[in-house]
């Protein structure tokens, strides 16, 4: 087994990433009773990228305004992380943080590698085809598997899906972008903030963020659900190939599920356990196959 130290860091921040953004849903059922997750999605995207852009402006001196930015990547990616953040909360509100998110992140990795391969010509290996393989199947035992708490939405499910293609969308995105990647996040964030600003601005009473406990919960979503993993995941994604980046950032779905059994109460059956081990045994073999 040989892994270049370039892909050693990109499977290092996407993992890392993954493990982040898998605290997202845990943190919005934390939030006070009444929080609309149409507000919620929006409003973690807009200040985040208020934050982001204003740390690259200092620290550019401004130059992040200036020179060649690639459009079609920043709207692409700005369009599929906005989509992202009007469908997941929504999604996960009605079906549950562990069905919800398995399903919106479960269904990104064909999805991302058969966009890499279309649009990157990027060749996917056997281990990819094994590895996917195994992560779907064990999110989809997690889904079949019953959860005793929260019913499965079909509603719910949907939105996640579609979640799940805006997910990809971003990737794809991103890799167009050819600034660094720190500026390129920063950017991207700001403008899904602004087109995901008609969802927040519909969403209603926003008192809740004044509130010690929803600011408590929108500051861990800005820094640790979006501004830590959005970067980490922006450097990852340009050192390792789009579809193997998708199937590891699957630590998310896992990260969400130990969560959501162990701080919110959903117990799941025999089989969605199963499930659980043969995800988290797809990401391993992926993570340390030898590049082909």
């Amino acid at each position: 087994m040989s892994i270049s130290k370039n892909s050693l860091t990109g499977i290092i921040c996407v993992v890392t990433a993954g493990v982040c953004w898998g605290s997202t849903g845990t943190i919005q059922a934390f939030m006070p009773p009444g929080v609309s997750p149409l507000a919620v999605g929006p409003a973690r995207a807009l200040f985040s990228g208020i934050i982001l852009l204003a740390i690259m402006t200092a620290v550019t001196r401004g130059k992040i305004f200036t020179g060649r930015w690639d459009l079609k990547g920043v709207l692409v990616a700005a369009l599929g992380s906005a989509m992202y953040q009007l469908t997941f909360f929504t999604a996960v509100k009605l079906t549950g943080v562990a069905v919800g998110t398995m399903v919106a992140i479960g269904v990104s990795p064909p999805a991302a590698g058969l966009l890499g391969r279309i649009l990157f010509k990027e060749r996917l290996s056997a281990s990819w085809y094994i590895a996917t393989a195994m992560t779907i199947a064990g999110c989809t035992m997690l889904i079949l598997g019953g959860n005793n708490v929260v019913t499965v939405s079909f509603a719910g499910v949907l939105l996640a899906l579609i979640a799940a293609a805006a997910y990809a969308l971003k990737g794809v995105g991103l890799r167009w972008v050819r600034r660094s990647p720190y500026e390129t996040i920063a950017m991207v964030t700001f403008i899904s903030g602004i087109i995901a600003l008609p969802g927040f601005a519909a969403a209603g009473d926003i008192s809740w963020m004044l509130q010690p406990r929803g600011a408590l919960c929108m500051l861990l979503l800005v820094f640790v659900g979006t501004i830590i993993p959005y970067t980490l995941f922006t450097v990852g994604i340009r050192k390792i190939e789009l579809g193997t980046g998708y199937t590891l950032a699957l630590t998310e779905p896992l990260t969400a599920c130990l969560l959501s059994v162990f701080l919110l109460g959903e117990r799941l059956s025999f089989i969605g356990i199963c499930g659980i081990c043969i995800l988290f045994a797809g990401i391993l073999f992926l993570a340390f196959s030898k590049n082909e």
